[in-house]
C-alpha cells in the first residue's frame, strides 16, 4: 500500500506558535491523509535525525539516502482527531549514501553515522514540544518513510513530562542494515527482523533509519504511544516531551515537571535513566508507568560509566542469556537477575509491577463490582463501582504482575484481575519466556517518603482504552478508563484545559488515597 500523497497545506508561520498551550496548539488544523504509509514504507528511501532529540531553538539535521527531495515535518497530537499537523516542508538533497559501518566489538551492529546531512530544520525557539515525524517522500511522491524525533522545551516547566520509549523501538528492535540491503541488519534479537539470539547485536545506535515497524509493529510508537499522546493533547493537559536518550546520566537538564510518564513498550532502561527517575521520585515527583515489560533490560549508553562516546550508542549484551557476564564494562542483562554483581534490582523496585506475560498476547481486563479496587477514588464518576469493567486487549501485548515494594499502608491496588498465561510465563531472571502459570495483573499505586506517587499499570496498551487510533488491535476505548485516567492526572496536579465530551471534570482529592506517606 502506498502513501496518500500530500497535496498542499500552508505552513503556519512560527510567530503564530508563540506561547501556545497544548490546547491552543491542538486548535490548529491537522492533516488527516498526507502522512499515511504502510510498515517501513519505501525501504529504498530512508533516513534519520542525527540528534533524535533537540531543544527548541536548536537545529535538527537529517541524513537520508535515496531519490527523495522533500521531507515534510509533522507534529503528533490531537488536532481535531487528525492526529498529525504539518509544521514545515524541507528541501532534501537526493543522495546515494555509502554503506553502513560496523560498530567495533558490537557483534555486527551497524551505524550510518558516516552519512552526510541532506536536510536541516532550524527548530523555532517558540516551537511546541512534542513527538515530531519527518515524512521523507520518494521522488514520485508515491511512498515515503518515517523519521521520528523529539523536540524538547528545556526552559519550560509543565504539569506532565512524557518520555518516549525510543531506547526500545528506535534502538533495541531496529534492524536497519545498509542502503543496498536495508532490512537485513541486526537488532538485539537477531537478524532481518527475526528472533535468533545467537545472531543478536550487542549495540544499537540512533544513527541509522528506524525500520522497527516492519517486523515489530507492536513495539513501535504508533501502537501504544500514539493513542496516549492523542488523548493527553485532546484533553488539553500541559505536557512537555523528552526522549529516553535525554535521561542518560549525561543528558540535558530539563525544567521541572510535576508528573513523569512512561508509556507503551518501555523495555530498555540504562543505568543513567533509572538513576535519574529514582532521583525524581525521591524529590517528590510523581511517576506513571503506563507501560508493560518496562525497565526490564539494563543497558548503558556509550557516555555513561566513564565512557568516551557521544551518547548515541546503547549497549546491551543480554548477559542474562549467558552463563556469565559478557559485557566488558558492566552488567547489561536483566535488572532482576540474581546473578548480577551487586545483586538484583527488579523493575518492581521502581514501578511496583514485575514482568511476567511475554508477548505477543492480548488479554481482557475483567473486574466485577465486588472487587475491592472498584470503590477507589480512581474510579469516581464512572459506573465501575456498580457494574465492574470488562475491556478486551488492553492487558498486553506484554504485561506484568503486581509486586509492590512499599509497606501495606503506603500502597493501594487500583485494578486487578487474574490471568492464565500458560506458554507465555517469564521466569524470575528473564532467560526463559515459555513457562506456565497464572498472574494477578493490576494497577498499583505506591506512596514514598518524599510524597511522590508512583503508579504501575503493568501493560503496554492501557492507552488503547483511551483512544482508538493506533496500529494493530481494534477499538476498545472505554469511558470508565478515560475518566479514571483523567481523575488520576488531576489528582497529581495536572489540569485538563479541554476535557473531552462525556467526561466529568474532577475535583482533586488527597493523595493519601493513593497510599500514605511512609
Amino acid at each position: 500500500m502506498g502513501i496518500n500523497v500530500y497535496v498542499g497545506q500552508a505552513t503556519i508561520p512560527s510567530q503564530e506558535l508563540a506561547g501556545l498551550t497544548i490546547a491552543e496548539e491542538n486548535a490548529l488544523a491537522g492533516d488527516a491523509s498526507g502522512w499515511s504509509i504502510s510498515g517501513v514504507g519505501d525501504s529504498a528511501n530512508q533516513g534519520f535525525c542525527r540528534e533524535f532529540s533537540v531543544n527548541r531553538g536548536e537545529t535538527a539535521n537529517f541524513s537520508c539516502t535515496g531519490n527523495g527531495t522533500v521531507i515534510d515535518v509533522y507534529r503528533i497530537g490531537w488536532y481535531g482527531g487528525d492526529g498529525w499537523r504539518l509544521v514545515e516542508t524541507l528541501a532534501n538533497a537526493a543522495t546515494a549514501q555509502p554503506a553502513a559501518a560496523t560498530i567495533p566489538s558490537s557483534s555486527s551492529a551497524t551505524t550510518c553515522t558516516g552519512w552526510s546531512t541532506t536536510a536541516s530544520w532550524d527548530v523555532p525557539a517558540d516551537a511546541t514540544s512534542g513527538l515530531y515525524v519527518g515524512v521523507y517522500r520518494n521522488s514520485g511522491q508515491t511512498n515515503a518513510s518515517y523519521i521520528p524525533f523529539v523536540v524538547r522545551a528545556d526552559d519550560r516547566p509543565a504539569d506532565v513530562m512524557y518520555k518516549t520509549s525510543d531506547s526500545t523501538w528506535a534502538l533495541a528492535y531496529n534492524y536497519y542494515n545498509t542502503p543496498a540491503s536495508p532490512l537485513t541488519g541486526r537488532s538485539y534479537y537477531g537478524a532481518s527482523g527475526g528472533f535468533n539470539l545467537g545472531n543478536r547485536a550487542w549495540a544499537a545506535t540512533y544513527h541509522r533509519p528506524i525500520v522497527t515497524r516492519g517486523a515489530h509493529p507492536v513495539t513501535y510508537w504508533l501502537n501504544a504511544e500514539a493513542p496516549m499522546i492523542r488523548w493527553m493533547e485532546r484533553n488539553g493537559f500541559d505536557v512537555s516531551y523528552s526522549a529516553s536518550k535525554d535521561w542518560r546520566s549525561t543528558g540535558p537538564t530539563m525544567a521541572d515537571c510535576g508528573t513523569y510518564v512512561s508509556c507503551g513498550h518501555d523495555e530498555y532502561w540504562s543505568v543513567g535513566m533509572r538513576a535519574r527517575w529514582e532521583a525524581l521520585r525521591d524529590a517528590g515527583k510523581h511517576l506513571l508507568f503506563m507501560s508493560g515489560n518496562e525497565v526490564f533490560w539494563r543497558t548503558r549508553f556509550d557516555d555513561e560509566l566513564g565512557g568516551s562516546g557521544d551518547g548515541d550508542v546503547q549497549w546491551c549484551y543480554k548477559d542474562t542469556m549467558e552463563t556469565s557476564q559478557v559485557d566488558p564494562v558492566t552488567w547489561t542483562g536483566t535488572w532482576r537477575d540474581t546473578r548480577r554483581p551487586g545483586g538484583a534490582e527488579p523493575e518492581s523496585g521502581l514501578t511496583g509491577t514485575f514482568f511476567r506475560m511475554n508477548g505477543i498476547k492480548n488479554e481482557s481486563m475483567v473486574m466485577s463490582s465486588s472487587d475491592p479496587p472498584t470503590d477507589h477514588v480512581f474510579w469516581r464518576d464512572t459506573t465501575v463501582p456498580a457494574s465492574g469493567i470488562n475491556r478486551s486487549l488492553v492487558v498486553g501485548f506484554e504485561a506484568d504482575e503486581l509486586d509492590p515494594q512499599q509497606p501495606a499502608d503506603s500502597r493501594t491496588v487500583l485494578a486487578q484481575t487474574s490471568i492464565n498465561i500458560d506458554g507465555f510465563y517469564a521466569n524470575d531472571n528473564g532467560s526463559d519466556y515459555t513457562g506456565n502459570g497464572t498472574i494477578t495483573w493490576g494497577v498499583i499505586s505506591q506512596r514514598y517518603g518524599s510524597g511522590a506517587v508512583v503508579v504501575g499499570f503493568g501493560t503496554c496498551q492501557w492507552s488503547w482504552g483511551l483512544d482508538a487510533t493506533h496500529d494493530n488491535g481494534s477499538d476498545v476505548t472505554n469511558t470508565a478508563m478515560r475518566q479514571a485516567t483523567l481523575n488520576l492526572l488531576t489528582d497529581l496536579g495536572a489540569t485538563a484545559e479541554t476535557p473531552m465530551a462525556g467526561m466529568t471534570v474532577p475535583t482533586p482529592v488527597s493523595l493519601d488515597n493513593y497510599g500514605l506517606t511512609p
